[in-house]
């Protein structure tokens, strides 16, 4: 078969596809074939507008990555579901889209200048305090950005800023509502409570040997065990590997010869340049024309750094004359770097054209770097060299590992062949276990696959992180199983004592709540129970447990001579009764007008936030959405 598809490459029809593959490549570039196998048809449409495919392979890119980051080091890409995540973003890039075209039917719009300082003042962005180009093209393009998409993104994002302060910010409140919600806020209630445990009940409550096996019954369908394995297991570790690694006097004399060699040829220069971009607007022959002319007012004496502020594309340096600081080998595309290292100190270079455009380059400063003594770079040339001979001993390792795991019945001679020790783990489920191993999601996915538990077979390495490997091997299998009455007796038993007990609190603490309601005396049915009370309480009584505070102050307001009263559950499924005994008006006198104004200011705030997300819904349900 290969050697049919050898023969038949190269055939006439085989030269006429790969030409036509050539051709495409070379006038619409790479998207245009990816194009072809994906079809020119957007993923959705928003009011007749596309959202592409870029745009939302962008966006999804960009969640997998943050979604990765919060997971940490127990990170696990394979675990993330792709087409979930792909119909999450693009459901927020239709809603954004209908966001964006009602802020463009409402004249809303960013400058320029304004995406220009965002960008200027983003420490991201910037290398000792300054913006610098090379920091925000590398970033950007970690993003899959590049400038132009990134200033429309920027753009995006600020007129749906500009959109929700629009909304939120202009709501307001009446004094009269601002009196009211504060009155609300600051009023305060006498409290009293007493907790009723459930522990005490408990005590005097009783469960025959009948009502037990008569529950395991009813319920001895659902009562089974999780599903478990217990594990045997060896690591392959680069830290410990590097602990037995001793670096000779020669490997260190060699490294330093090369940290010399490298600094000596690691000139730096200082430079400042004019761009004029290629663009929609300024074709090659036009920005080529008008290069030559700044060559040309540079030659007649005109100053640099003033033609730079005045004629230069590169936001981000014009403002400094065209600065870019100290440029290292490597950071520029090669046709700037290489005029750049043939100028001599002051001089400016003839136009240099790159993918931007056209430049003008003026050498400012050359600088060499002196090397370190060996003294000096004794112990980071230790640490590099040892951490070097680590890692490739731990890829070594891992590959014996891959082959030694997949050739071996069990993990005896894998151990001994590379010294490693056998460990036990715990039995755990596929929720995992209590350590750092066992709650790896990679390695629990793999501990339950079939491989392991029905043919018994080692894992292949699993790697915990970049220098730490694990193959495990299912030492036993505990399959779910219906739980017998011996096993469960004593957890159905302490099932309904509890029922039992708390049907019997939930009765008497409603009795108690009647009688305290009729008589406001709760004297005699807190008999048994401690009594707190607290006058004039607040919403923010530290005093209080929540529950209890959370009752009070939606309890409705006792009549004269009366009380009201209610019950809540703790969380230890004790009851607790709660009585509001007074409820004290806010007292206005001591709220002063700036705390009005505050307040009045976190209500429309508040009243904004809600607006926003009315209009965000109602734009959304307005649009017209197509989708593939």
């Amino acid at each position: 078969m290969l050697q049919g598809i050898r023969d038949n490459s190269k055939g006439m029809v085989a030269k006429v596809i790969v030409g036509l593959i050539v051709v495409t490549f070379a006038l619409f570039g790479v998207d245009s074939l990816v194009g072809l196998t994906q079809g020119s048809n957007a993923p959705a449409t928003v009011n007749g507008e596309d959202i592409s495919e870029r745009d939302l392979y962008q966006a999804t890119q960009r969640q997998r990555q943050q979604i990765l980051a919060s997971m940490g080091n127990n990170a696990d890409p394979s675990a993330l579901d792709n087409n979930l995540i792909r119909g999450m973003v693009l459901d927020s890039l239709i809603q954004q889209k209908a966001l964006l075209i009602k802020a463009a039917d409402n004249d809303m719009s960013i400058s320029e200048k304004m995406i220009d300082e965002i960008i200027l003042s983003d420490a991201r962005f910037q290398d000792g305090g300054t913006f610098s180009a090379p920091v925000f093209d590398n970033i950007i393009r970690s993003q899959g950005f590049t400038r132009l998409t990134y200033r429309e993104f920027i753009s995006d994002q600020e007129l749906l800023k500009q959109q929700h302060a629009a909304l939120a910010q202009s709501s307001y409140v009446l004094p009269a509502s601002v009196k009211y919600f504060l009155g609300l806020e600051r009023q305060t209630r006498d409290i009293r409570y007493f907790a009723m445990p459930i522990e005490k009940v408990r005590q005097l409550t009783s469960v025959t040997e009948a009502e037990v096996k008569a529950e395991f019954e009813a319920r001895k369908a659902s009562l089974n065990t999780t599903e478990q394995v217990s594990l045997e297991y060896v690591v392959l570790e680069q830290e410990k590997l590097a602990a037995t690694i001793s670096i000779s006097e020669e490997a260190i004399n060699t490294q330093y010869e090369q940290v010399v060699a490298s600094f000596e040829s690691q000139e730096q220069r200082q430079a400042a340049h004019i761009l004029i971009e290629v663009n929609d607007e300024v074709g090659d022959e036009a920005a080529l024309a008008k290069i030559t002319a700044i060559k040309s007012r540079l030659d007649a004496g005109e100053d640099f750094a003033a033609l730079a502020k005045a004629e230069s594309n590169d936001f981000g340096s014009v403002d400094n004359g065209g600065e870019l600081g100290i440029i290292n080998k490597g950071t520029f595309e090669s046709a700037f770097e290489d005029a750049l290292y043939t100028l001599e100190l002051g001089q400016i270079s003839e136009p240099v054209q790159s993918e931007s455009g056209y430049h003008l380059i003026k050498v400012l400063s050359i600088e060499g770097n002196e090397p370190p003594s060996l003294a000096d770079s004794r112990a980071n040339i230790v640490e590099q060299l040892t951490r070097s001979e680590a890692e490739q001993q731990f890829l070594e390792q891992l590959d014996n590992l891959k082959d030694l795991a997949f050739v071996g019945g069990d993990l005896v001679d894998l151990a001994a062949e590379l010294e490693l020790e056998i460990k036990s783990m715990a039995k755990f489920s596929r929720a995992g276990g209590n350590d750092a191993l066992s709650q790896n999601t990679k390695l629990v996915r793999e501990a339950f696959s079939n491989e392991l538990i029905s043919e018994g077979l080692n894992s292949t390495p699993i790697e915990i992180d970049q220098t730490t490997a694990v193959v495990i091997r299912v030492k036993e299998h505990f399959p779910v199983r219906q739980q017998t009455f011996p096993e469960v007796v004593d957890s159905i038993r302490d099932q309904l004592l509890t029922k039992k007990a708390s049907e019997l609190l939930q009765q008497r603490a409603s009795e108690a709540v009647i009688q305290i309601a009729a008589t406001g005396d709760a004297s005699v049915v807190a008999a048994d129970f401690e009594v707190k009370s607290f006058l004039n309480s607040n919403r923010l009584n530290a005093e209080i447990p929540g529950p209890i505070l959370n009752k009070a102050f939606t309890l409705a307001h006792p009549g004269k001579g009366k009380s009201s009263a209610d019950t809540v559950i703790l969380a230890d499924s004790s009851l607790a009764v709660v009585i509001v005994d007074k409820v004290n008006p806010a007292d206005f006198s001591e709220v002063s007008e700036q705390e009005l104004q505050t307040f009045s200011k976190l209500l429309a705030e508040r009243l904004g936030s809600q607006a926003y997300q009315v209009f965000v819904q109602e734009t959304r349900d307005a649009a017209e959405v197509e989708r593939l």
